[in-house]
């Protein structure tokens, strides 16, 4: 009885773990919206409800306001939304094409007029993590599908981010000075690195070996320091990437 209450009770903690491990991971590759409800005055409007809504797929995510006002809307795919903040006795308040990057968080804060007045909306910080202190760097989309590249490897982009160049002595990318085979490559929150040698599967100087193909990469982003613990298992610098994903429209590129 005592060994089998013992693997109960073993079971349930690998679960527990892996629980936390993909939350953790579907956190590190979507974004966030978060920010403060105000009224016109700049009193907080609490028990708000704040609204994300992505422009491609209809995803809605929403998220009520602390007794301070604040309010966070997690697990976003990348991506643009349109953001909605009702209270009664308020006008809702709308800010369109607020843009979603992987591993980031969009602070926006929404200033909510009476009812039956015209809102205001307030934009602040919305290029600046206020809530993350990672040293970091997003290629979007506009960036992949348009810039030229040799090979059509999406990794060759992360050349692009700073402190980043090739490392001589294996043909890997390095970033702040560390070797590439100290690296971590994640794709939509699942490790993608070589078990043996370290780096991305399939290498980033090979043109043969199979790695995921430029068209499916939506965006990635390059974490250089100061990375949160979801990411795991590196001692250098974290790729982060997410692939595209379905939404309303009909799609077709050529190259």
């Amino acid at each position: 009885m005592c060994k089998f209450l013992r693997f109960c009770f073993a079971s349930l903690l690998v679960l527990a773990v892996c629980a936390l491990s993909a939350m953790a991971q579907s956190q590190a590759s979507t974004g966030q919206i978060s920010g403060l409800v105000t009224d016109t005055n700049g009193a907080a409007v609490p028990n708000a409800t704040v609204k994300a809504t992505n422009k491609g797929n209809g995803l809605l995510r929403s998220a009520t306001t602390s007794g301070d006002g604040l309010y966070t809307i997690v697990l976003l795919p990348p991506g643009k939304y349109t953001v909605v903040a009702e209270e009664t006795g308020f006008s809702p308040a709308t800010l369109d094409d607020v843009v979603v990057n992987v591993g980031r968080t969009e602070n926006i804060n929404l200033a909510m007029g009476a009812a039956g007045v015209q809102a205001t909306v307030l934009v602040t910080a919305s290029e600046i993590q206020a809530t993350r202190n990672e040293s970091d760097a997003v290629v979007n989309e506009t960036a992949i599908q348009t810039l030229p590249i040799n090979g059509r490897r999406f990794q060759d982009f992360v050349t692009l981010t700073p402190t980043a160049q090739i490392d001589p002595s294996r043909g890997q990318i390095s970033l702040s000075g560390q070797k590439g085979i100290n690296g971590s490559v994640n794709i939509d929150g699942m490790d993608y690195n070589q078990p043996f040698f370290g780096g991305i599967r399939g290498g980033e100087r090979s043109n043969l070996a199979f790695t995921v193909p430029q068209e499916a990469i939506k965006e990635f982003q390059v974490v250089a320091s100061g990375y949160l613990a979801e990411f795991e298992r590196s001692s250098g610098v974290i790729v982060n990437v997410v692939t595209k994903y379905g939404d309303n429209g009909v799609h077709v590129s050529t190259f």
